[in-house]
């Protein structure tokens, strides 16, 4: 077993389109527009044994503040997972053989980290990656996280018989109000929407930058929407950006738009329709670990997904680290670096 830095493409992203577990954030131009916008290091490191690539895990480097972090991914960058993509024949291999890989892979990538000689180390893991336990042995903390998921496979008429009924009472209102759904490329509207919500200092989340995403939506714009709701009036009503690639990810918003409609259960309800009616077996629907928006998003009967962030860090990183985000956040949300 060897791990080696890729720097091509084309071999990248054909093994990320080809995994079942690989998602936009894995793309090889997602990666490096991460990496400038964070001014970070990205490490394209790929697995082998023998001639066969078995996983490709991007890490990215910073030091800050006198400390050396390693990152998977980035803080403050929006993407709720990373870590690394399996091979397309991981799930199918039998369990004596998915350890002995995993094992393999924890212990290349960790010597990989080690080179870096990090005060800290977050890798967050997408929720079909649950066995992280080599980590675990090698002293790494855990954190257990959460998504939503529909399950898309399902008919039409079960998805709505499964919504919570004041919310379904809402949804027949709403459609009968006349609103609209619009997928736009009207970033600067859709920024300053977001943007105006997540200034609220009871959120301590910045928003994306707008640099950020312009780059993003230039790089992928048939896979990053930006979704607008509008009422009779032409009046935006809610927006959303999502992410479509292999499962429709709801990935920036909704934030509150004043409104006398449930225009962001509506905004939801039809992006759900639009996601089954283009083939997509999942939707998924972030934000299970805000405890302020658990009970709205429940309301759509999804299933509860877990997933891993480990962390390791020394009393240096530690301070240092929790220092910079605070520091960066309150900057990005109060002097507008977005």
């Amino acid at each position: 077993m060897t791990v080696n830095r890729i720097d091509d493409r084309d071999t990248w992203d054909t093994f990320v389109d080809e995994s079942p577990s690989g998602l936009l954030f894995h793309k090889w131009d997602y990666l490096n527009l991460t990496a400038k916008h964070t001014e970070s290091t990205l490490i394209p490191c790929a697995i082998s044994k023998g001639d066969e690539l078995i996983c490709v895990f991007p890490l990215f480097c910073k030091r800050m503040h006198g400390i050396n972090a390693v990152f998977s991914p980035p803080p403050l960058t929006t993407i709720p997972h990373l870590g690394c993509v399996m091979s397309r024949n991981f799930e199918g291999l039998k369990q004596s053989k998915k350890e002995s890989l995993l094992g393999m892979v924890a212990e290349e990538i960790q010597d990989e980290i080690r080179s870096f000689s990090p005060n800290f180390l977050s890798i967050t893991f997408v929720p079909e990656f649950n066995d992280v336990r080599h980590y675990l042995w090698n002293r790494c903390d855990a954190r257990v996280r959460y998504t939503y998921t529909i399950n898309l496979e399902r008919s039409l008429e079960e998805l709505w018989n499964n919504l919570h009924t004041k919310l379904r009472n809402k949804l027949k209102k709403a459609a009968g109000a006349g609103l609209r759904l619009e997928k736009t490329t009207d970033v600067a509207t859709f920024h300053r929407l977001i943007s105006e919500r997540f200034r609220d200092p009871s959120l301590d989340i910045p928003p994306i930058r707008r640099d950020y995403l312009e780059d993003l939506m230039r790089a992928y714009p048939e896979r990053i929407g930006i979704y607008f709701l509008y009422d009779a009036e032409d009046e935006v009503t809610a927006v959303v950006a999502a992410q479509e690639y292999k499962r429709f990810l709801l990935w920036i918003g909704t934030p509150k738009v004043q409104t006398a409609h449930a225009a962001n259960e509506y905004l939801q309800w039809l992006l759900i329709q639009r996601a089954k009616s283009e083939g997509y077996r999942v939707f998924e629907n972030m934000g299970a670990n805000n405890p302020d928006l658990v009970f709205f998003k429940s309301k759509f009967n999804p299933d509860l997904k877990m997933y891993f962030e480990i962390e390791e860090k020394d009393t240096l990183g530690s301070v240092s680290v929790w220092a910079y985000l605070t520091f960066v956040k309150r900057l990005m949300i109060t002097a507008g670096r977005v």
